[in-house]
């Protein structure tokens, strides 16, 4: 038997902002931050290091080495990387449990996001001095290629369609 998807909205940006609006229901949002390529504000003409550095000046924001992503690749083509920094006090990333979804909101200095995040497993062996799991926040940049992706990470069903 063949199942009929639906997107939750006619396209991958209304998708992820209608999953958004749906887990707003059951977590607290999560605030991202793009990290630029070259973040030297610095620079002349480098918008995004300087919006990036009066992020840093006006919130709290930190880098959560090797814990918070944007996924798969973040905005290359406007310069960001695939990390972030996640503002202090709206994701705890030392009591994440595998499968958790989470509203995000994603910023950077050209456009701002609703989008989620879900908490993967990045490693097949836990780590070698807690044994615990190897968790990480995956953000999904909203696109279409990111459905299938996020749907595989957080066990995400949607409903049959009626006919």
């Amino acid at each position: 038997m063949t199942k009929t998807f639906t997107m939750w909205g006619p396209t991958s940006i209304d998708h992820f902002k209608n999953l958004h609006d749906y887990y707003l229901k059951k977590e607290p949002i999560v605030h991202a931050y793009a990290t630029p390529y070259n973040n030297d504000p610095m620079v002349g003409g480098n918008d995004a290091a300087m919006w990036s550095f009066v992020m840093h000046e006006k919130r709290d924001l930190e880098r959560m080495a090797f814990k918070s992503y944007i996924h798969p690749q973040g905005d290359f083509q406007n310069g960001y990387y695939d990390i972030c920094d996640i503002e202090k006090e709206t994701f705890d990333c030392d009591n994440m449990k595998l499968g958790e979804v989470y509203p995000v909101i994603l910023y950077a200095h050209h456009e701002t996001m609703l989008t989620v995040g879900c908490v993967v497993k990045t490693s097949d062996h836990p780590d070698m001095v807690t044994g615990e799991e190897q968790l990480a926040l995956w953000i999904y940049y909203p696109s279409a290629e990111n459905i299938e992706s996020f749907d595989m990470a957080s066990g995400h069903i949607y409903k049959e369609e009626k006919r």
